[in-house]
């Protein structure tokens, strides 16, 4: 039997789909860092649409009194810093701190996100308020306004709520 002593030359069809895998290869080096940003900016936008809807949603609740809407998006150990310097500390007492405003007063709120921003799992939001509280029991108004600061951290499940939230500015009279 004759064998050749030296290997057939190498196809060119060969040789051209080596440089086309090698030439992928180096565009998929050079590209994938541009995705991965893509990618992560996307990730990144979507998270602040979400947590810009989660303080209109509690704006809503405020001025439409949804109490059990405006709790769930507190955390478990959630606070909330009063202009007064009181810190509420609980569910508990976040939901009777709510009762008793919603029972009070009819809000018409404003906020005005200055910055929002993210790190990982924790975000926050601050701006400044204007808002007109009316009265239930006599119709009269009370003008305020100030600055707020609310902090959300990501939760196991992958929702936003608000861990910390703070309230500055005079407190209007009988609040």
């Amino acid at each position: 039997m004759n064998v050749p002593s030296t290997p057939p030359a190498k196809s060119s069809l060969f040789r051209l789909a080596r440089y086309a895998a090698m030439t992928f290869l180096a565009f998929a080096t050079i590209l994938a860092p541009t995705f991965s940003s893509r990618a992560t900016a996307a990730l990144h936008d979507s998270t602040l649409v979400t947590l810009a809807r989660i303080r209109e949603d509690w704006v809503q609740d405020l001025r439409t009194k949804q109490l059990e809407p405006i709790v769930k998006l507190y955390a478990p150990g959630a606070v909330f810093l009063q202009p007064s310097g009181e810190r509420i500390t609980d569910s508990a007492a976040l939901r009777t701190l709510f009762q008793n405003i919603m029972a009070t007063f009819n809000s018409d709120l404003i906020l005005h996100s200055q910055n929002l921003e993210t790190s990982g799992d924790l975000a926050y939001d601050s701006g400044d308020f204007q808002e007109t509280l009316t009265t239930i029991a006599s119709g009269a108004k009370i003008t305020a306004k100030g600055s707020y600061i609310m902090i959300y951290k990501r939760q196991p499940n992958g929702s936003w709520q608000i861990v910390q939230h703070v309230w500055t500015g005079t407190p209007p009279p009988g609040t």
